[in-house]
């Protein structure tokens, strides 16, 4: 399988080095895929392990500080981010970028085309649940403020496929829609109207929660978190705040004399454990699912750890024919509504 990433490392809030050593391990781990570096062609360079032949450089130096109201600008301006897109135009199968989520969704649904069947692509991260067990995917969290019902249940159908050969599970994908509460009164009405739809649908290949509430979501009862963009976002934002709270709290309370100290020490090992299943770096990127290429969108903090697990992400993602398993799932469905 000779497969080519374009892969912008322009955008990490830690530098381009870390992208680049990232991108050096995996090039050299896995010579059948070609790394396209996008960025300051002098840094690359200098960092680069000249040795690899399956690495590329294109040079694009500026970085897109932020999404801008005004698209025409944000298509306009020479960045390393558009410039990566352009190159994923010429025959490149997956991009990675670090870089702002408002302009890196923009881009991407404006660069890329999107899945026959599938009016909006939707920002899928995988999240782990407090199950050590049980990760679970959750869409929209941010690309999609204003949806409509029909785009939750497309949705629903990416997320059961992208889920399947994720975690390789063979029985049904459990899906629910996040909601203020489970009664079906409850919510905006275009997520009432979405459980309306997924109820009356004939053939489900998922199981089907209804609506599901943000502990049971975190207990990990779900598999797919459905939302539109605004509770998913905000969603995503108190999870990621609250894990940071509850590790400085931890560390406070084990820091705090000489027993809490030796306790610490004791749990050494689980404690390492807990911080390792909870470490964003460890988790890989998030989709923009929806669309006719792989593309994922790694933490702005990332670093070579975080780099190299997305790069290992979309590289699981083509090894099993991720798109193609999609569009089949879509083509079969179209077929069923014919």
């Amino acid at each position: 399988m000779n497969k080519k990433i374009i892969f912008d490392v322009m955008n990490s809030d830690n530098g381009e080095i870390c992208a680049i050593q990232a991108a050096n391990k995996f090039a050299k781990e896995f010579p059948n895929y070609t790394l396209v570096l996008v960025g300051n062609q002098e840094t690359i360079n200098n960092n680069i392990d000249k040795k690899l032949k399956n690495l590329e450089v294109v040079n694009s130096s500026k970085v897109v500080k932020k999404a801008t109201a005004n698209i025409r600008e944000l298509l306009r301006e020479e960045s390393s981010m558009l410039t990566s897109f352009e190159e994923l135009n010429k025959g490149a199968d997956a991009i990675l970028s670090s870089g702002d989520s408002g302009a890196f969704t923009i881009i991407s649904s404006l660069k890329i085309k999107r899945l026959d069947g599938i009016e909006r692509p939707a920002f899928m991260p995988i999240i782990p649940s407090t199950n050590p067990e049980k990760n679970f995917l959750l869409l929209d969290a941010g690309a999609n403020v204003e949806i409509k019902s029909t785009n939750i249940v497309e949705w629903a159908e990416l997320a059961n496929v992208v889920f399947k050969n994720l975690f390789s599970k063979n029985d049904f994908v459990k899906v629910g829609i996040l909601n203020i509460g489970t009664e079906n009164y409850k919510g905006i009405s275009a997520i009432k109207e979405a459980n309306e739809l997924i109820i009356s649908a004939k053939n489900l290949d998922y199981e089907y929660l209804g609506f599901v509430e943000p502990n049971n979501v975190i207990n990990g009862e779900s598999d797919v978190v459905l939302a539109d963009g605004y509770a998913g976002n905000i969603f995503l934002k108190t999870y990621e705040s609250a894990t940071k709270s509850m590790a400085s709290i931890f560390k406070k309370a084990f820091m705090k004399n000489l027993k809490t100290k030796i306790g610490a020490l004791l749990l050494r090992k689980e404690l390492n454990k807990i911080k390792t299943r909870y470490d964003y770096r460890n988790i890989g990127g998030a989709f923009i699912i929806g669309l006719e290429k792989i593309i994922v969108k790694a933490h702005g903090s990332s670093d070579e750890v975080a780099f190299y697990g997305a790069l290992n992400q979309i590289r699981f993602g083509l090894e099993n024919n991720l798109i193609d398993k999609i569009k089949e799932k879509l083509n079969n469905l179209k077929k069923e509504d014919e």
